[in-house]
């Protein structure tokens, strides 16, 4: 009996999973949605992971997904060379997108898994991995687009000028037809918000077209009363995403000013990784502060009275408002915003889309004791009973092997819980919190808990 046969008469089915950047650690979007999906698979299934590594430090990363894979391959991704096949493909009239991350060793070594496993599904995440999961030798093929990217780069184009404006303007329309391509070829699509759904299927035609959103991760404790804190106002994001940065340069010039002069002692909290040249200039403003990378934003949170979401582009499931509105932070966003939420204005959130409102919003927390906590506990609600990873990667993994009709049942439940804070840890924030002649960020030590990455096993 050869090896291709010995491997198939498992009783666990054999998944390819497929990923544009490694799929671990949990700290940021794409990566907490690949995270959570290849844990559920890899706990009823043998995964095989192919990704690729876009900065050295997820090299070490790759290593610890052989605890949940059975395979790992994970392969060094260049963006200057994918900058060069990106703009050959363009003049070919191809997309950006696919390009970008077209790589023969990848390739290799897919035909090599060929030529050696009988895969019961391949699953690729983005677009970009669309291709490989066609050349997959599986007998089920499933894409998790999750955001319509297409929908971005027009976004984009809309708001951009001259030649870059028509160059983002080409990809989105060259991707929107692609993964219309794709939704009908793939034996099942998913993406996360009943939005990208319309977009891509404005007509509802495809059955073979899933919603499946993230979860979101509920404290353990009870967490200190945003009413009872002083007046900071946090944003939390990677703040190299272009989106992340254009809503905050937007809020801090045009909303920040507003909410200054009204609210006394109010200070601007901008949390996230690898912050823009010019998101770092803005900690050059009177009370703006501006962290950097953390290694938790939970305590963050936990010291601010609100939270914002100022997106003007507002694609996909924003998982640090879910993330804030867990933390019972009241949050002002974006009617965008809110709709990818799936929440309801000025019941769940307060909303606004000019700079006057956005900022009435935020200086009517600052000044209300019930209001705040009136809209953080409704907030809190609104992601408890919506947004249950357990529940999410049941449907996910129903879907990938085929079995979506099963209907399976799951009972709500908080899918994973945040190690508690100690009160050394709340006066480090506190410290960063505290007036300085520039705003700009103090140095923290590290907190004694890692609040985001300890999970306990499946």
């Amino acid at each position: 009996m050869g090896q291709r046969q010995v491997r198939r008469m498992s009783r666990r089915g054999n998944i390819l999973f497929l990923a544009h950047r490694v799929p671990f650690p949990p700290d940021k979007g794409d990566k907490i949605r690949t995270y959570h999906q290849l844990r559920r698979l890899a706990s009823n299934h043998h995964v095989y992971c192919a990704c690729f590594v876009d900065r050295p430090e997820d090299r070490l990363h790759a290593a610890a997904l052989h605890e949940w894979c059975s395979e790992v391959c994970a392969i060094d991704w260049s963006r200057s060379r994918a900058m060069w096949r990106a703009a050959a493909a363009m003049l070919r009239g191809g997309t950006l997108t696919t390009a970008a991350y077209d790589c023969p060793a990848m390739r290799r070594q897919i035909d090599a898994w060929n030529a050696t496993i009988e895969f019961d599904a391949v699953v690729a995440f983005s677009a970009c991995m669309a291709p490989y999961a066609e050349q997959a030798r599986a007998r089920r093929r499933v894409l998790d687009l999750c955001d319509a990217d297409s929908r971005k780069w027009l976004d984009y184009a809309e708001r951009g000028h001259g030649l870059r404006s028509r160059i983002y303007g080409i990809e989105g329309r060259r991707l929107e037809a692609y993964e219309r391509k794709c939704v009908a070829r793939f034996d099942a699509t998913i993406v996360i918000t009943d939005r990208e759904r319309a977009l891509l299927d404005p007509d509802g035609r495809f059955d073979r077209l899933h919603v499946i959103p993230n979860g979101v991760d509920l404290p353990a404790i009870d967490v200190p009363s945003a009413a009872g804190c002083d007046p900071v106002i946090t944003f939390v994001g990677a703040m190299d995403y272009p989106p992340n940065v254009s809503g905050i340069l937007w809020f801090a010039r045009h909303v920040w000013p507003g909410v200054q002069k009204a609210v006394p002692g109010a200070r601007l909290m901008i949390v996230g990784r690898n912050p823009a040249r010019e998101v770092r200039g803005l900690a050059r403003l009177p009370g703006v502060c501006v962290t950097g990378e953390v290694p938790s934003v939970w305590p963050y949170l936990l010291r601010s009275r609100v939270a914002i979401a100022p997106l003007h582009i507002a694609r996909g499931l924003a998982n640090k408002a879910l993330e804030a509105m867990a933390s019972r932070r009241p949050l002002v966003a974006t009617t965008g915003v809110a709709q990818s939420l799936g929440a309801e204005p000025d019941r769940h959130m307060l909303t606004a889309d000019d700079a006057t409102s956005f900022a009435r919003q935020v200086i009517r927390l600052c000044r209300s004791d019930p209001l705040c906590n009136r809209f953080a506990e409704a907030g809190y609600r609104h992601v408890a009973m919506n947004y249950c990873w357990a529940e999410a990667m049941d449907r996910y993994a129903a879907v990938v092997m085929g079995r979506q009709g099963l209907g399976p049942t799951v009972t709500r439940m908080r899918s994973k819980q945040i190690v508690r804070s100690t009160s050394e840890e709340i006066e480090n924030i506190t410290k960063c919190l505290l007036p300085s002649d520039r705003g700009v960020r103090q140095e923290m030590p590290k907190p004694t808990h890692d609040f985001r990455y300890r999970y306990s096993p499946t």
